[in-house]
């Protein structure tokens, strides 16, 4: 290891370029394990999720549509992280897959690694990615990494598993080019640590109180690691059916306006969780900056990857030459 005290020490720069990138979690990632990087490119339509990561990340160049950019005009890269509509695979959506023009836009991201070849590649997905069409669906898809030159890794990662008080089912896709040499490793799971207590402080919530006619007798119901209390009458929405406590775990956070309802037990209160509990249990720390409104922000939450699986990731894919110090270095030991 370097020592600390190495003024002459420079790590590595990690050249790093991203599609659909969001609010950029993987680059909070890059941030909270002191990787040295520069980010080359990101690529995200949405143009308020656009706004967040210009907030709170520097890149060399900012594009909107991917189906508009000629990968070989793009700044060379160490690693592409992407991810694509989950709409066209997720049980919350209809499930068409490949026949939607979303779940195509996976193959403009393959381009992009098939130009600039990158060392590493990271995706992400819904899981229900695996299962469409029988599988067929990702039996494609997986004959396209395939072909890229690299040797891929693929595994259903739970947030719950690494750190997030949620329960939030992903899959990941990891690709190192073939000429590295470099094997990977997906990290092994740990038992859930924290509840949604962790996140709440004891103050005022008036604001995200719920209707009244809701509040009734809290009749004790466990689910795994998500406590469920009661169910209310059917409303629009299936998901706002469930009131949790906050001793358990939240249910996956969506990216649709809905927020989930808890009865939180530091304030003895019925209450919607506030958008600062969301952001931290989707691992952003209080420094990050949301421009956004409310509603907007929910929704760049839900859409966002959990920013601690990510770090587990990077910890067993990128080599130390990244870290800035040896410090950063046995953190992520």
């Amino acid at each position: 290891m370097t020592p600390v005290n190495n003024t002459d020490f420079k790590a590595a720069t990690l050249r790093v370029g991203t599609a659909f990138s969001g609010i950029g979690a993987f680059e909070e990632s890059l941030k909270q394990l002191g990787i040295n990087h520069e980010n080359k490119f990101m690529i995200e339509i949405d143009k308020f999720a656009r706004q967040t990561y210009l907030a709170n990340h520097d890149v060399n160049s900012a594009y909107e549509d991917i189906t508009k950019i000629e990968p070989n005009e793009l700044d060379d890269i160490d690693i592409f992280v992407f991810g694509s509509p989950c709409q066209s695979f997720s049980i919350q959506g209809k499930r068409r897959g490949l026949e939607d023009t979303r779940g195509t836009l996976i193959f403009y991201g393959l381009n992009i690694i098939k130009e600039k070849q990158p060392k590493y590649f990271i995706y992400e997905n819904v899981k229900g990615m695996l299962n469409h069409d029988s599988g067929k669906t990702f039996a494609i898809i997986k004959e396209a990494f395939d072909e890229l030159n690299y040797n891929i890794k693929y595994d259903v990662l739970n947030a719950k598993h690494y750190g997030a008080a949620q329960n939030r089912e992903r899959l990941f896709v990891v690709g190192i080019r073939k000429d590295i040499g470099q094997d990977f490793t997906f990290p092994k799971p740990k038992a859930v640590s924290l509840c949604i207590d962790d996140f709440v402080s004891i103050g005022k919530y008036e604001d995200y109180i719920f209707d009244a006619s809701t509040r009734e007798e809290i009749k004790s119901k466990n689910q795994t690691d998500i406590q469920s209390l009661l169910i209310l009458p059917p409303p629009k929405y299936e998901s706002d059916k469930v009131i949790y406590s906050t001793k358990g775990i939240s249910p996956c956070l969506l990216s649709g306006n809905v927020r989930p309802k808890f009865y939180d037990e530091k304030n003895k209160i019925f209450r919607y969780m506030t958008e600062t509990e969301m952001q931290h249990i989707q691992g952003f720390g209080s420094n990050f900056i949301l421009p956004a409104s409310n509603r907007q922000v929910r929704k760049q939450i839900g859409n966002s990857i959990y920013v601690g699986v990510l770090n587990e990731i990077s910890k067993m894919l990128l080599p130390k030459q990244y870290y800035k110090t040896d410090i950063q270095e046995q953190a992520a030991a």
